[in-house]
């Protein structure tokens, strides 16, 4: 009896153990995987480069082509006397599909004594499919005598890639911060300034259109001798309409228009009175203004500028789709209530006629009485007064 019971107190305890085992916790195991990522710069995702076809300010002197992406040429020929100015515009695109450029211009002129190299970028960042135009001029600046002069001239466009949204700080291949170097071109005095500036904005240091600043309210009509004339670059408010020209304005009726009651004679008096536009001038030396360009004025500018023979006899229209059509037409359609602007000239064809320019874009003409018609002043600036870049913009120092 003895031996059963001591068999049967093994088993029990074996059993205890074996249910022991089967509530043991699992621990986790973590499986590791550690690297490297690292991303380079390609060349390829990088691209700037010439588009379309040069255009040349005259081709019986000068020629352009783009040779490849990145080369293009410009040879200039024929030039005989000082003054002579030729250019040649190039398009430049940012083809790269994310990456933005920063362009800087330099340009290198092996006989500076005849001849001046200048170039303008119109912008000087690019963003990911965007383009601008590169303008290079020649002009020659002494006359030859003796024999042909030549110089040997060079233009470098350099684009530095920067990330979308940081244009204008060159942050990238090396990650400085730099302002891209943009040449202007060498302005002086007034009479550096030539054709070539034609549309540009110049600062005459006065707020004549109500912008709250100075640098855009006279644009460069063209040059004639040594004479440069402006153009106000919008029409003027009636209320500045000086009293001693005489002209008749309503301002809370006609904000912008100008007109005779009495005849031709007197609009046109009022429009040339330059004693009474004198305040205009910003007590530049020299300077005078009138109410509105002349015919002639307005067409030799428009020819000059777009090499072309109007004849403002003829009614001509003006082409809607040159650089600076804004100059000629700064509204192209009414604007409060002004269907256009008024030429300080006789249209000899009808009494009490004058010539205007239309909203529409037309040369056309109107009765002196007319009440729908503005004025944009025109000044003229010696060319002995100081003038220079300031910020991109001509600005004359007063």
């Amino acid at each position: 009896m003895k031996k059963t019971n001591q068999i049967i107190v093994v088993v029990l305890i074996i059993a205890l153990l074996l249910l022991g085992i089967g509530y043991a916790a699992i621990q986790n195991i973590t499986l590791n995987i550690e690297g490297i990522v690292t991303a380079d710069p390609s060349q390829s995702n990088f691209k700037v480069k010439y588009t379309g076809t040069p255009k040349v300010s005259d081709n019986t002197y000068v020629t352009a082509g783009i040779t490849d992406d990145i080369n293009a040429t410009i040879n200039v020929e024929g030039l005989t006397q000082k003054g002579q100015t030729v250019s040649a515009e190039y398009t430049v695109q940012n083809i790269s599909t994310d990456i933005s450029a920063d362009l800087a211009v330099s340009t290198t002129n092996s006989n500076a004594e005849y001849f001046t190299l200048k170039s303008k970028l119109a912008k000087t960042s690019l963003t990911a499919g965007e383009a601008t135009t590169l303008k290079v001029i020649v002009e020659l600046t002494k006359t030859p005598i003796a024999g042909r002069v030549n110089s040997t001239i060079g233009v470098r466009l350099t684009a530095m890639p920067v990330e979308p949204g940081q244009e204008g700080t060159s942050e990238g291949i090396n990650g400085s911060s730099q302002t891209p170097e943009v040449i202007e071109p060498q302005i002086e005095t007034i009479a550096d300034i030539t054709n070539d500036n034609i549309g540009e904005y110049i600062d005459l240091g006065n707020n004549i259109v109500g912008t709250e600043s100075t640098t855009d309210d006279w644009r460069i009509l063209y040059k004639e001798g040594d004479t440069v004339y402006a153009i106000l670059a919008d029409y003027l408010p009636a209320n500045q309409v000086p009293e001693a020209t005489g002209l008749d304005t309503n301002p809370a009726e006609y904000p912008y228009g100008v007109w005779s009651e009495t005849n031709r004679a007197t609009l046109l008096s009022g429009l040339r009175n330059t004693d009474a536009w004198s305040g205009f001038t910003n007590g530049i030396d020299g300077a005078t203004v009138k109410g509105s360009p002349t015919i002639d004025q307005f067409i030799n500018s428009y020819n000059i500028k777009n090499r072309t023979e109007l004849v403002y006899k003829d009614y001509p229209s003006l082409d809607s789709e040159i650089e600076d059509y804004s100059l000629y037409v700064p509204h192209n359609e009414v604007y409060e209530k002004a269907e256009g602007y008024w030429c300080t000239s006789p249209d000899l064809t009808i009494t009490n006629y004058n010539w205007t320019i239309e909203c529409i874009g037309k040369v056309g003409g109107n009765y002196c009485y007319y009440n729908k018609l503005a004025i944009r002043p025109v000044i003229s600036l010696p060319s002995n007064i100081s003038c220079s870049y300031v910020n991109g913009v001509l600005t004359v120092e007063i």
